[in-house]
């Protein structure tokens, strides 16, 4: 039933759907296209937050170390330290919450220098996710998308790919558009399974997955999973956009003691005109109501 609830509503939708949605206490699940790949954007920094969760609860990085951010760290794209004055110190902890709750790119790969790509990606293959790679930095991956060869830093290169990006000039040929995994691509069913790790405590350990759940439940963008939902309804969740790549994972928490799911929709529209967030929003709304309609039966 749910399934064909929500393939009825994309049917109509100039867009290429991979939806995984899982009722974590009863196990009901649907997939539709779950094991197609997708360009993750900003939601590859869920798998970048695990593994770095999992490195301190294991005593290979301190959390409340100050890291200072230069010049040099800036990375165009969302987030708030770009536009900071160089030499600003925050812990290792503040970067981790803004790379998620404001999808901080220079965070995420300042981050990205202590857990790098690959320790990311070997990280999720010893908890038996095999469908998520990670292969760019957000600097690398945003100019792949501007069809510029990613280089170091420079002022002139920082604001070649941004301003190239905001005229919306994509290299739709680009690596970043394929579904190639020598790219930063996952299976809706596979990122659907690492939240649901997360939401069951199985991320090294049960405090460790809480102190990631916490920062999860404190983010900014909520037009997506959270849009329609009632308002108060808990929701930890992580977005992601890239041209007309609009994406979002999370749990979602029901109400009355009816349980949590978790759901992850990856999209791609099929021309310039497509805006994902309602889409993604309607789906989890049908999510959320199939789920309380079984409660109830």
């Amino acid at each position: 039933m749910l399934k064909e609830k929500i393939e009825s509503y994309i049917s109509g939708i100039d867009a290429t759907f991979g939806i995984s949605i899982k009722h974590i206490q009863t196990n009901e699940e649907v997939h539709i296209q779950g094991d197609r790949y997708f360009q993750t954007a900003s939601v590859v920094k869920v798998p970048i937050l695990a593994a770095l969760y999992d490195a301190v609860y294991k005593g290979k990085v301190d959390i409340n170390e100050r890291i200072v951010l230069q010049r040099g760290d800036r990375v165009p794209g969302s987030g708030v330290f770009q536009e900071m004055d160089a030499g600003s110190s925050p812990t290792i902890k503040d970067l981790a919450m803004m790379m998620i709750i404001v999808s901080d790119n220079m965070a995420t790969d300042k981050l990205l220098t202590m857990v790098d790509a690959q320790m990311v990606q070997n990280y999720l293959r010893s908890i038996g996710l095999d469908h998520i790679f990670v292969k760019h930095s957000i600097w690398e991956l945003l100019s792949l998308c501007a069809g510029i060869s990613p280089t170091d830093y420079s002022e002139e290169m920082f604001d070649r790919i941004i301003n190239t990006l905001i005229a919306g000039h994509y290299d739709r040929e680009s690596i970043v558009f394929q579904e190639n995994m020598e790219n930063n691509v996952s299976t809706t069913r596979d990122m659907n399974r690492l939240m649901e790790k997360i939401a069951r405590g199985e991320i090294f350990s049960e405090a460790c997955s809480a102190n990631i759940r916490d920062i999860l439940f404190r983010q900014q963008y909520t037009q997506r999973i959270p849009g329609l939902l009632p308002r108060g309804t808990k929701v930890a969740n992580k977005t992601g956009s890239l041209g007309t790549v609009y994406n979002d994972t999370g749990i979602v928490h029901l109400p009355d003691q009816q349980g949590e799911f978790v759901i992850t929709v990856f999209s791609v529209g099929k021309t310039l005109d497509y805006e994902g967030n309602e889409p993604i929003a309607r789906i989890a709304k049908i999510a959320f109501d199939h789920f309380l309609e079984g409660a109830a039966g």
